[in-house]
């Protein structure tokens, strides 16, 4: 059992903090994220700590702001790599990946500051600055610490953990990675170590896509819940994405493009099974169907 936050009183936190009436309590939680043992103190006053003895992860090499917002290819195979052992079931909690980011501020790894970058340049220090003093959003910067910390449910659901907390996204990135991988050498039998990259290349394109997929990937009854198609589709776009002789490959960085596939691939599996489908007939299937949403 890794080590998590409380959730009860970590669940509290994340509504108070929502609560736009609670304007002390929101100033009080930015001042104390303008340093890590302020941050830490605020954590441990509010019995968000966790209290057992389970196991703590290992924490990553130091890393900038930039590298933690977006960590680079390398950080994210590193990453992964060093939390592999991590269960699923774990590694999908919003308390599990808290208590990873707050346990990288214990050590120093991170700064807390870093938890309020937002999607521009702007530095976590000077977000929160300006929103103290005035000059910037309180709200949209204590949203984007608790996005980053764990992902907020709240606000924006389950796929929230997948793709707005950074170490979160970045283990289930390369995860999802390795299982298409995976799937790709047991259809065809073979290894080929750059089928790999053209895997994650197509995973890192940008975080809209990312979301995207994870989107259709969690959601209920998903034609993406079926992994066979899931990891086939994924090669698919993959493999399409790669050749820098198709026109069409810019569409595809687009997430509506996914969107559509998807929705295509739904309304198919609505009377047909596609998991039934051999890997040929499945291929040929998804094929059409992707072509027909960039073209």
């Amino acid at each position: 059992m890794y080590k998590r936050l409380d959730d009860e009183a970590y669940t509290k936190l994340r509504k108070g903090l929502l609560k736009k009436e609670e304007t002390g309590f929101r100033r009080d939680f930015l001042t104390a994220a303008l340093s890590n043992k302020s941050f830490l103190d605020f954590m441990q006053e509010t019995r968000v700590v966790g209290t057992g003895k389970e196991k703590e992860m290992d924490v990553l090499g130091k890393l900038t702001e930039s590298e933690y917002n977006n960590p680079p290819d390398d950080t994210e195979r590193t990453l992964y790599k060093k939390w592999r052992d991590v269960p699923t079931k774990t590694a999908c909690r919003v308390t599990f990946w808290g208590e990873v980011t707050l346990n990288h501020v214990e050590k120093d790894v991170i700064q807390a500051s870093y938890l309020a970058a937002g999607t521009d340049t702007a530095r976590g220090v000077d977000r929160i600055r300006q929103a103290l003093s005035g000059s910037g959003n309180i709200d949209s910067c204590v949203r984007a610490i608790l996005r980053n910390m764990s992902g907020i449910p709240e606000a924006r659901g389950n796929i929230s953990v997948y793709v707005n907390c950074p170490f979160s996204r970045a283990w289930w990135r390369v995860r999802l990675a390795h299982e298409v991988h995976e799937t790709v050498k047991e259809i065809f039998g073979q290894e080929d170590p750059s089928d790999f990259e053209k895997i994650v290349h197509l995973l890192r394109w940008k975080n809209e896509g990312w979301e995207t997929i994870m989107r259709w990937v969690i959601s209920r009854n998903s034609v993406l819940g079926d992994t066979k198609t899931r990891d086939l589709l994924v090669w698919i776009l993959a493999e399409k994405l790669a050749d820098t002789e198709l026109k069409a490959s810019f569409a595809l960085l687009q997430s509506t493009t996914i969107r559509k596939v998807c929705r295509v691939l739904g309304i198919r599996c609505a009377w047909q099974e596609l998991s039934m489908l051999n890997i040929e007939e499945l291929k040929d299937v998804i094929e059409r169907d992707v072509l027909l949403a960039i073209n």
